[in-house]
This record gives C-alpha cells, structure tokens and sequence, in this order.
C-alpha cells in the first residue's frame, strides 16, 4: 500500500492506536500516527507508523493539517474526554471537507447507556456520523482483558482479583489484539461501508469466573471481591488522575455494579475469521 492509501490514526500512542499501528503494519498498509508528545515518535516508528503527525486533538490547524491527504481516518479518543461528541462531529467534519474516503469511528459496546457520560457522547458521536454523507465503519468494542495489566502485580502478590464493581455481573471481556487485527482488516478490505459492528469477547465473565481461570492457568488460588468505590477513588486521587475523570469512572463502575457490559463474538468471530481469544488463552500468552 503506497502513500497515497494513507490512513490516519488519532490517539496513536494509547494504548489502542499503538496496537492498530501495529495491526496495520501487519498488514502491510501504511499509516500516520497524530500524537502529541514528539518524544513517542520513535516508538511508534518502530512498532509499524510510516508517518508521524505532531500537534493537538484539540487545535484545529493541526487536526486539519493531520487528516488532510489521507484516504481514511480511524478516529480513537482520548478516554473519558468530555469533548469527545465535539470532536468525533469536527473529526466528521474534517472528512468529509477534506475528501477522506472512509471515517472509521472507535466507539463503544452499548453506546446507549444514557447513565455513563462516555457511552451516551460516544452515541452522540455515531449519530452525527451516520447523518453526515461522510462513508463510515462504526467499531463497538467491549471492555479489555488489557484491563488486568495494571492490577496484576496486586493479583499475584495478594491473590485477590479485585475490581471497583461486585464480583457477580458478566463482562464480555475481549482481546485488544483481536480488536486491533479486527480493526486493521476493517480497514484494509472492502465491504465494511455504512456497519456498525458490536466487538465482545467469547464468554460473559464475572470476577469470580476470572479469578477461577486465573487460578487454572497459573496454579495459585485466586479469589475475587469487590473493590470499595471509595478506595478506588482514593487511589486514582493518590495517583494524580483528573477529578473528573475519577467521577465519571466511579459512575461507570457503579453501573458496571448492577449491570455488568455483555455483548455477543460472533461479529469479531466473523471479520477476524476465527474464534476471538479467550480469557484462559490471554492470560497463558501475556502472564504465564
């Protein structure tokens, strides 16, 4: 793929845009990374980005200056933005002003959880998305298995499998590597115009049920509980997180308490051409 078959990937050094970076250059498609920090530039370099794009989501000269030339966007938001419906609507904008082919949004598994502030913007995103005449691919993917990297340290040492939500309820937990294969051959091959795919893991998970696979896998008797909300929130304020990123995590987590996310593989089975990975196999390939 030449230059001329440029995509861009915004949000390219999270952990998502480098695993697409990554995924496409798998797939032998060239792409440019948009960051912020110059000093990740050869890093992103080295994991597959041809182009590196310096400047701000947030500064309209260097978010043009980005998308112009490509053939297609993937859009990937910082998380938890509360600007993030404002700018996926000027990223549409953008496209279509300066003739991308196709927009390809990251949004979220079940958008229309009108209590958590990032669903329902994300949903406003899609809307505006689908209303335009700009040509889209619509990704709705589940919470990750990635998730576990943080607290795994604390998972081993403690042998409690602790998350800010009751143990009980169902996550379709799903592999970022497979999101990121998902996405690459979304935006490699034709096809994909005009679908909104739904992205969930192989099996609905509690905390519980990940625990119990944890304790198979690694041979060591892991229990799950619930972590307090309050000792979460003390931690992320420990941590120096954004206050309002610490309140709109606790209300996510609190409709995760009741709740849970659970959504259906079988459109990822399709588009990767194989069963996602599952729990067991991830925590085999990056813990064990």
């Amino acid at each position: 793929m030449s230059s001329k078959n440029c995509i861009l990937v915004t949000g390219a050094s999270g952990r998502t845009g480098r695993a697409v970076i990554a995924a496409l250059h798998n797939k032998g498609a060239y792409s440019r990374a948009f960051i912020r920090r110059e000093e990740v530039a050869d890093e992103l370099k080295k994991i597959g980005a041809d182009e590196i794009a310096l400047g701000d989501l947030f500064d309209d000269a260097s978010l043009a200056a980005a998308v112009t030339g490509c053939d297609q966007v993937i859009h990937i938001c910082p998380p938890m933005s509360p600007e993030e419906a404002t700018l996926a609507k000027k990223m549409t904008d953008l496209c279509l002003a300066k003739g991308v082919r196709r927009l390809v949004l990251y949004s979220v598994l079940h958008p229309i959880l009108s209590d958590v502030r990032h669903h329902h913007l994300k949903l406003q995103a899609e809307e505006y998305l689908v209303n335009s005449s700009q040509v889209y691919t619509i990704l709705q993917p589940g919470r990750y298995m990635q998730h576990h990297v943080p607290i795994w340290k604390e998972i081993m040492e403690t042998g409690l499998h602790r998350m800010p939500f009751s143990a009980d309820p169902k996550f379709s937990i799903v592999d970022l590597a497979d999101l990121a294969e998902a996405a690459s051959i979304i935006l490699t091959e034709d096809g994909h115009e005009a679908a909104t795919y739904q992205l969930a893991g192989p099996d609905p998970l509690s905390q519980h049920d990940m625990a119990r696979i944890i304790s198979e896998v690694m041979g060591k008797t892991i229990k799950a509980e619930a972590k307090p909300l309050e000792e979460f929130r003390a931690g992320a304020e420990k941590a120096g997180m954004p206050a309002d990123r610490i309140e709109q995590l606790c209300i996510m987590n609190g409709h995760y308490d009741k709740h849970g996310l659970v959504g259906n593989s079988n459109v990822l089975s399709w588009i990767l051409g194989r069963a996602p990975a599952d729990f067991a196999t991830y925590i085999k390939r990056d813990f064990a």
